[in-house]
């Protein structure tokens, strides 16, 4: 279903059926997209519920655009015995099934990696759930705040005092994305050597979690890590408050510790060691550095840090950090289904990328029926 050229990306000669919704598929997808994969989006007949969601510009989703551009759109009804067929045509030269529906959808309506694997063997079959597909929360629906509220991380997250905080980003939907893309890569190189396709299953919860090392302290010490702010509890790291904005300062080590402190002129004893000061001395020393802080301006502070190689950076807005990504270069301009164009992220890596310019378009609900499928589109576009 599609030929390999020159640049057209690593994963060029690799067909992948989509059928998802929300963010961690088609997150996935379209990682699998840009590295050149042909990623064929099965939709409902009235779409991924994405399609409407917002922000929407002249008509169109740009959350949608975000995860899902660089795709062909199929409408098919799975529960139609006739698009049930039209869903194994495209199975029968596909690499890749990736889903994202509950637990014990696939299998109910007929996908499911068991009832797939004796009919096409060489078929890799990657299910992102909320807790994995032979957890004892299997049947739980699960969307990102849940995710993120069950790992354990939100309730040592935020101010002391303060209620549990969750990301604001979908960070646990993301992070589950990126751990399937990786589990369709082992599994293809996996079926390189062994010519069978196997079991992808991703539980957003072990892949959030993964990311802190917090239950160890909890199971080893037995004790809860508390909220500390956007302080670190093993090092000396935080924001700080400018005259003009907040910095955030990681003078980690006691080599970098030294050199920070004779910048400030910090000279107490108690606070220029730096095991001493994490031990019996910390909070001494945050008070003295937000001193210092609130005395000048972010960008002069930041200078000042990176010429005496202190790891800082400032504490950007979300139009701080897009107006340097857009002078960077390093966001893609797409084009939507009902015409507008726009700003959304780019790729992330650099290796293997595809040239193909339907990298950079949002398909149109249904508007690969048509030619992928030799009948009309639900659309007519």
């Amino acid at each position: 279903m599609n030929t390999a050229g020159p640049s057209d990306g690593a994963l060029a000669g690799i067909t992948v059926i989509e059928l998802t919704h929300a963010i961690a598929g088609p997150q996935c997808g379209q990682i699998l997209a840009d590295h050149g994969a042909h990623v064929i989006k099965v939709e409902p007949p009235a779409g991924d519920f994405s399609r409407g969601a917002r922000p929407i510009v002249d008509g169109d989703s740009v959350y949608f655009a975000c995860h899902n551009r660089g795709k062909r759109s199929v409408v098919l009804d799975l529960k139609d015995e006739a698009d049930r067929l039209s869903f194994d045509k495209l199975l029968s030269s596909a690499d890749v099934l990736l889903t994202n529906y509950s637990a014990d959808v696939p299998a109910r309506l007929g996908f499911g990696f068991d009832q797939l694997s004796t009919r096409f063997p060489r078929l890799v079959v990657a299910h992102i759930t909320g807790f994995g597909i032979t957890s004892a929360d299997r049947a739980v629906r699960a969307y990102d705040g849940i995710v993120q509220s069950m790992s354990g991380i939100p309730a040592s997250t935020g101010s002391p005092g303060t209620a549990p905080v969750l990301a604001s980003a979908f960070v646990a939907d993301h992070i589950a994305a990126y751990h399937a893309a990786l589990g369709i890569m082992f599994a293809l190189r996996e079926r390189d050597r062994t010519g069978e396709g196997s079991l992808v299953d991703i539980s957003m919860l072990d892949a959030y979690a993964s990311t802190s090392a917090h239950f160890l302290q909890a199971s080893v010490s037995g004790q809860e890590p508390v909220p500390v702010g956007n302080r670190v509890a093993t090092a000396f790291s935080s924001t700080f408050a400018a005259r003009d904005g907040d910095v955030y300062l990681a003078p980690i080590g006691a080599g970098k510790w030294a050199t920070f402190c004779g910048l400030l002129e910090i000279d107490d004893p108690q606070l220029t060691d730096y095991q001493q000061m994490l031990g019996y001395a910390r909070e001494p020393a945050y008070d003295a550095v937000a001193e210092w802080c609130r005395e000048r301006d972010r960008d002069d502070i930041v200078a000042l840090m990176q010429q005496y190689g202190i790891p800082c950076g400032p504490v950007l807005t979300s139009r701080d950090y897009a107006m340097r990504a857009l002078r960077e270069e390093r966001l893609l301009r797409v084009s939507a289904p009902d015409g507008p164009s726009y700003w959304t992220p780019g790729p992330v890596g650099n290796v293997g990328l595809t040239s193909d310019p339907r990298r950079a378009v949002v398909p149109p609900l249904g508007g690969d029926t048509e030619h992928l499928l030799e009948r009309p589109s639900a659309t007519g576009r």
